[in-house]
């Protein structure tokens, strides 16, 4: 089911970037994160409930430690508790990546007429790393993680870095979220954001259009075709 909210304006002329999120919109790693979570929250025999689950979508790996470190009443130990959960994440991570249905195509086709940016939370060498598993390392002309700015989604600044260094103005580009996180980082950088959630029942209320998979005909034929897109017009 697509849901849209605002203005209807058309697609971006020229054709302008189109810059993706990686963990959960182009990488299915968040089976490697359920069960890195699984093993925690029962190593501390505490539950972690689907709401507070929702909550640890699109941080980086310090507010994650911070935010499991609440969830378990652990406080003072956020540092150790994201150093435990990325080595049970690494220890999976040697299986391989797969691919986000439909993510391969979507950057095959579209690489052919758009820059491809990719703005992500993840440090630079496990998205690097990503990318190539999945075989489009070569498609994405600029990448910026949370290591390559002062500030990380939710704030603006990886899109407002992508957007510079692609040599496009914020409003010409279309980013692809699958986080509140992420997508409040886009809309405020002034992107138009399309959200793919990573999770059936995960909300992204900054999103301007929400679509159930990058297989959705109407998600392809925007991006592809040049089709009408709707803007949000205020949050």
């Amino acid at each position: 089911m697509t849901t849209d909210i605002g203005l209807r304006r058309g697609c971006p002329h020229p054709p302008g970037p189109v810059i993706f999120d990686c963990d959960g919109t182009l990488v299915a790693t968040e089976g490697l994160w359920d069960g890195a979570y699984t093993i925690l929250f029962d190593r501390y025999q505490t539950m972690l409930s689907r709401p507070d689950r929702h909550r640890l979508v699109g941080l980086t790996l310090g507010d994650l430690g911070r935010e499991i470190s609440r969830l378990i009443g652990q406080p003072h130990r956020h540092r150790e508790l994201a150093t435990e959960v990325l080595d049970l994440v690494s220890n999976n991570l040697g299986r391989g990546v797969a691919a986000m249905p439909g993510a391969v195509e979507l950057v095959t086709a579209l690489a052919r007429t758009r820059p491809i940016g990719v703005a992500s939370n993840t440090l630079r060498s496990a998205v690097v790393e990503y990318l190539t598993q999945i075989g489009i390392g070569r498609l994405v002309d600029v990448v910026v993680c949370s290591d390559d700015v002062a500030a990380p989604k939710p704030a603006p600044d990886v899109y407002l870095t992508a957007c510079a260094r692609l040599g496009f103005n914020p409003g010409a580009a279309v980013a692809i979220e699958d986080s509140a996180a992420g997508a409040h980082a886009a809309h405020t950088a002034g992107l138009y954001v399309i959200g793919v959630p990573s999770q059936p029942d995960l909300l992204l209320p900054a999103a301007d259009v929400v679509y159930p998979s990058l297989n959705d005909p109407g998600l392809r034929q925007i991006l592809t075709a040049g089709g009408s897109i709707v803007r949000r017009t205020a949050m």
